[in-house]
């Protein structure tokens, strides 16, 4: 089989298409979702990722994926024959761009992307935090007006529904209602929620490996659930709390405020995960931190803008415990292995 890479206006070389877990779970069926770990952090049954969850709206099934991921990497899915989702979530960029900031149609979107990865055990989306579910998320995000000044819901549907191979995908995937909107969101969601991180060395320590963690990197960990107190935010098992915080990060953007109208929400972004991690710099919601290095320096220093919400204090860590931090930290990244792009449904002439 050929080996087909994206070509996008964000991507203009050759690059290869690692995913983040290519190796589906033994089980596919709906899962309960995990609520926040109440047991200490450094009991490292709490940071083992559970099974893949499914909601009762939108169960799994092998046929909706595949669909999905279809859709994730066809053009025509945008108005802009240029754009894809993938043009954004890049797996060979940790399901990011590796941009500053994000690139809508001719303009820059003014956040950076976030990256997909585990993305499926969330229950707040964007930086935000405007979407509840990651079919609301999908929604929003395809219909962005920084994405496509003139797609509609309808525009998708009819440009979709035009191909005879879709048409019957969405039959066998959802039944013969046809091809809908909400289908679309619902086939996208359940491709999504697909993307988990690769097997890391801390996911091998947390099987008994003892040797697979480095003495540094067990250091970095100790710091991380303790004296860094990177935890209050970065929970198990997820390494995000789906919350919304100040980090003294200089910015004009309001985050969660806009939302919530909360005045403890100005400033106020959602944390992200970390599995993966150093795949998917730049780091912060407007990417003004270039790397790991960058960031546990911006953390050590309690941000850079004090006072105004700031939820940080000075770590004053010595460069022996910045560096076991960042051991750790990479630690929770493993080697992404290859994908291929899926052959896409042809759209025959009549």
């Amino acid at each position: 089989m050929l080996r087909i890479v994206i070509v996008t206006l964000l991507f203009t070389g050759l690059l290869p298409l690692p995913i983040a877990n290519a190796h589906p779970l033994e089980s596919k069926s709906p899962a309960a979702k995990t609520s926040v770990q109440t047991s200490s952090p450094t009991d490292l049954s709490v940071w083992r990722l559970p099974m893949e969850y499914y909601p009762e709206q939108n169960p799994y099934s092998i046929e909706k994926e595949e669909l999905g991921r279809k859709l994730f990497f066809d053009p025509r899915l945008s108005g802009n024959s240029s754009r894809t989702c993938a043009a954004c979530h890049h797996p060979g960029l940790g399901w990011a761009d590796g941009m500053t900031r994000a690139l809508g149609d001719q303009q820059n979107l003014g956040r950076h992307t976030p990256s997909l990865i585990n993305i499926g055990y969330a229950n707040t989306f964007f930086w935000d935090g405007r979407a509840s579910t990651l079919e609301d998320a999908v929604s929003q995000d395809i219909l962005s007006p920084g994405l496509s000044s003139s797609e509609t819901a309808r525009s998708i549907v009819v440009r979709i529904a035009s191909i005879a191979n879709y048409r019957k995908a969405f039959e066998t995937s959802f039944g013969p209602e046809g091809v809908s909107f909400e289908r679309i969101t619902e086939a996208l969601a359940t491709f999504v929620r697909s993307i988990r991180s690769s097997s890391t060395p801390f996911d091998q320590w947390l099987e008994g490996d003892d040797a697979a963690l480095s003495e540094s990197a067990k250091r970095g960990f100790a710091l991380f659930t303790g004296k860094a107190a990177c935890v209050q935010c970065h929970t198990p098992p997820t390494f995000s709390d789906s919350s919304f915080h100040n980090t003294g990060i200089n910015t004009v953007d309001p985050g969660h405020y806009e939302i919530s109208g909360k005045d403890e929400h100005r400033n106020a972004f959602k944390t992200p995960g970390l599995r993966d991690v150093a795949l998917t710099p730049p780091y912060m919601h407007n990417g003004a931190k270039p790397t790991l290095v960058d960031t546990i320096d911006f953390y050590d220093r309690g941000g850079d803008a004090h006072g105004s919400g700031n939820e940080l204090k000075p770590l004053h860590l010595s460069g022996s415990e910045k560096a076991d931090l960042l051991a750790f930290l990479h630690s929770l990244s493993g080697e992404a292995s290859e994908t291929l792009m899926p052959a896409l449904p042809v759209a025959l002439m009549p």
